[in-house]
């Protein structure tokens, strides 16, 4: 029926190609956006990588008294320290180049 109308096909024709130009943009930007946002997403692997201290002898009977110990805090502050350096990795490479 709208061979009767050929103005009105072609108009209808374009409208839904802009239309399909304008979705086909904007799922682009979100499917970026949630590469990137997968790309920064820490996972059990991270935690894993980390250099772990070989632990030295200690009384397994007593965990709250080596809780607190040096070595625990030099593990926390190397945890902290890897994390610190993935962040500004991540932001050196999202980051656009001048």
């Amino acid at each position: 029926e709208l061979k009767r109308f050929p103005t009105l096909q072609a108009e209808i024709a374009a409208a839904a190609y802009q239309a399909l130009e304008k979705f086909r943009e904007d799922g682009r930007k979100s499917t970026l956006r949630l590469v990137d946002m997968e790309s920064s997403y820490l996972t059990v692997d991270f935690f894993r990588k980390l250099p772990q201290e070989v632990e030295k002898g200690g009384n397994p009977a007593t965990p709250t008294m080596d809780r607190y110990t040096e070595g625990h805090f030099r593990r926390i502050g190397s945890n902290v320290s890897a994390y610190v350096g993935m962040v500004g990795e991540t932001l050196r490479r999202s980051i656009p180049k001048a």
